[in-house]
């Protein structure tokens, strides 16, 4: 009777938890790990293969990067997107960066671009202050400075950003920013963005293009990059990990049905 009434209690502490990892999953429609057997591979299968270009590289599971100035000498780009129509959103990257923007700046760790037209959001990077954070768009239409914002001051330590973008409607959208899982800022713009098939993009490293050339430039190394056609919240993006994406829901069922076996275990006592 103990053991169950402790296996209870565990479980009610586990199960946000677990409904939070699992919800972070669901909505998952780009993932790139730079590894295994097609390390241009994006896992979904929304995607087509990677293209490198210029002397961007990929080695021992990292995506290299590398600028100078705004210029981007090696960046990569994921094209022929046939996957749902993307509104709300979020752009979750894990990377070191190798350089702070007295080097490299105004690039981005990762955008959604279209192709078609210069329409896009990304994770910028030293663009409207000196090794900071900005959720870059298409002429700064949904682009706002972070409060507090986070400032770099170290390189070659990986970490983890992320940017969301929920639909308010009528045109609204909330835009929320975090490094590590901890907010750096958020705030509400007009002039939100939507993305369909065959005419969505997403780079690494350049901070948007028209065609096969654009502006700013980063010097990073890229463990892996997801993008959810979901607004993650910041419970959901601190509890999520690289390299693990259980099947939508499979965390919360594994916990529901230790919960009933505790349950009926306890009924027969």
């Amino acid at each position: 009777m103990n053991i169950t009434k402790t296996l209870i209690s565990r479980l009610s502490v586990a199960l946000p938890l677990l409904f939070a990892s699992s919800l972070g999953q669901a909505g998952i429609i780009g993932q790139w790990t730079f590894d295994g057997p097609n390390p241009l591979a994006d896992s979904t299968g929304h995607f087509g293969s990677l293209q490198l270009v210029g002397n961007a590289s990929i080695a021992n599971g990292m995506l290299t990067v590398d600028g100078a100035g705004t210029s981007q000498s090696g960046w990569a780009r994921a094209a022929t997107y046939a996957g749902p129509t993307i509104t709300n959103k979020t752009l979750v990257v894990w990377a070191s960066l190798t350089g702070l923007s007295n080097a490299a700046n105004a690039g981005s760790l990762m955008t959604i671009d279209r192709i078609g037209s210069d329409h896009f959001d990304g994770i910028v990077f030293g663009e409207m202050q000196a090794n900071g954070w900005v959720s870059g768009s298409s002429n700064w239409g949904r682009t706002q400075g972070f409060n507090p914002g986070y400032t770099e001051t170290g390189i070659n330590t990986l970490i983890q950003m992320a940017f969301s973008y929920q639909d308010l409607g009528g045109g609204q959208v909330r835009v929320s920013g975090y490094r590590n899982g901890t907010a750096i800022g958020s705030y509400v713009s007009g002039g939100i963005g939507s993305w369909n098939a065959g005419d969505t993009e997403i780079l690494f490293g350049i901070r948007h293009v028209g065609g096969m050339t654009g502006p700013g430039a980063l010097d990073a190394l890229l463990s892996e990059a997801r993008l959810y056609d979901v607004a993650l919240t910041q419970q959901e993006i601190a509890a999520l990990s690289m390299n693990s994406v259980p099947e939508p829901g499979s965390l919360a069922l594994l916990g529901l049905g230790l919960l009933g076996l505790a349950l009926r275990k306890r009924r027969k006592a």
